[in-house]
């Protein structure tokens, strides 16, 4: 089975033209955790890179890995953490709003991981459906009464989903669509299963804020594709959708939600136009930009291992907090392992007495923090640091410190 393949042209535009930069080295997969009898065995390391197409303007990674080997068995629940909820439940009133849902609508997630999202769906009295290729996770989500379909979501897959449960009233991709190798099927699926008058609501990471604020481990194995709105907008406008609405969100460090609806107008509306026009004078628009992008990453580099260094050198004990996918990119770029981490502590039970990819590094409940008493905790997890040093209060209160590193290493 060939397990990574090379991209040589863009996702959307199937341009050539595309633009080589910010080189993260060969990685492991980011959610791809490991038991302790597994250290012993060779893992795969990936190639993990950017191309910015010169046509369209998307970004994204110069190597796909096969999805069977990152989705198979997922180890993220966005259930873990209460932004996340609150982000679910504030989405499901504004489509609510939108359509006035009742028993007969029919509400569909695609890569709907545990059902978060569609809890809120149901709560409204609507039908539900997910469809996620993680059987763990589709698992969870059965249990807790959500009916859900263990399969990618594509163009074929979309007329078997009509066969069985009809056409629906609302579709939403949260987080997913950054991880779909084939756009175009994507949409052409989204466009069958799509009632008329029906509403498709997605989001994901905004490459405004990634650029911005030097997120550069939220990319990563998983993520194909960082969306600006030029790019995305030539995509949608292909299959006769517009953006109905356009929202920035907090969520993941800035991610931005668009309602898509059936194209009505001959002209993008005031709101998306402005984000644009701003994205062009933040330099996502022409390859400069991506290359300062670059510069100020391994200067961010240097300066968080000077400060963990001089951490270590005054005999001070660190951990990580949080065990996200963007923690283990940021550790192996870094170059960050057991010798400056003791442990890391996360909320999520899956990954309790398992060791992060690559770095190896152990992984405990959070109990352990005020157990052990270390130092410093690197906040790995820096989408959530305020929900984080909230949570920790009892560990700042002993004399606990955090240090967060992005966009610039921070003490607290």
């Amino acid at each position: 089975m060939n397990l990574a393949k090379k991209i040589n042209v863009c996702r959307i535009c199937k341009s050539k033209k595309l633009y080589h930069f910010l080189d993260l080295g060969k990685q492991p997969i980011p959610n791809g955790f490991l038991k302790k009898e597994q250290l012993i065995l060779k893992e795969n390391f990936f190639k993990l890179a950017c191309f910015f197409c010169r046509s369209c303007g998307l970004v994204q990674l110069t190597h796909v890995v096969s999805p069977a080997l990152m989705f198979k068995n997922y180890a993220y629940i966005p259930s873990g953490a209460k932004m996340m909820l609150n982000n679910f439940s504030n989405l499901a009133y504004q489509a609510n709003h939108q359509i006035k849902l009742s028993k007969s609508s029919l509400c569909v997630d695609i890569g709907s991981n545990d059902g978060s999202l569609l809890k809120f769906f149901k709560a409204f009295e609507a039908k539900v459906l997910g469809i996620d290729p993680a059987q763990n996770l589709a698992d969870v989500a059965i249990k807790a009464g959500i009916p859900t379909e263990v399969m990618m979501f594509n163009e074929k897959t979309a007329d078997r989903i009509i066969k069985s449960h009809g056409k629906a009233d609302i579709i939403t991709a949260t987080n997913v669509v950054a991880h779909i190798d084939n756009l175009h099927s994507l949409l052409k699926g989204i466009l069958k299963l799509l009632k008329n008058g029906g509403i498709f609501i997605t989001e994901f990471p905004y490459l405004l804020d990634l650029v911005a604020k030097n997120q550069f481990d939220t990319i990563y194995h998983e993520h194909l594709s960082y969306f600006s709105l030029k790019p995305w907008l030539k995509l949608i406008s292909g299959y006769g959708f517009e953006i109905a609405a356009a929202q920035r969100l907090q969520i993941h460090g800035g991610s931005i939600r668009l309602t898509h609806r059936r194209r009505r107008l001959k002209h993008i509306s005031r709101v998306v136009k402005y984000l644009v026009d701003l994205e062009a004078r933040q330099g996502l628009h022409s390859a400069q930009g991506f290359e300062d992008f670059s510069k100020r990453i391994f200067n961010l580099k240097d300066q968080l291992r000077a400060a963990l260094k001089n951490l270590k050198d005054q005999g001070k004990r660190v951990v990580g907090l949080g065990a996200p996918a963007k923690g283990n990119v940021l550790t192996s770029f870094f170059n960050i392992g057991v010798e400056t981490l003791d442990y890391i502590v996360d909320s999520t039970p899956l990954k309790h007495g398992l060791f992060s990819p690559g770095k190896h590094i152990p992984i405990f409940p959070e109990s352990r923090l005020l157990e052990d008493r270390p130092d410093y905790g690197l906040i790995l997890a820096w989408n959530f640091s305020d929900e984080i040093i909230k949570k920790h209060e009892k560990f700042k209160k002993i004399g606990g410190k955090f240090i967060i590193p992005i966009p610039e290493v921070r003490i607290i």
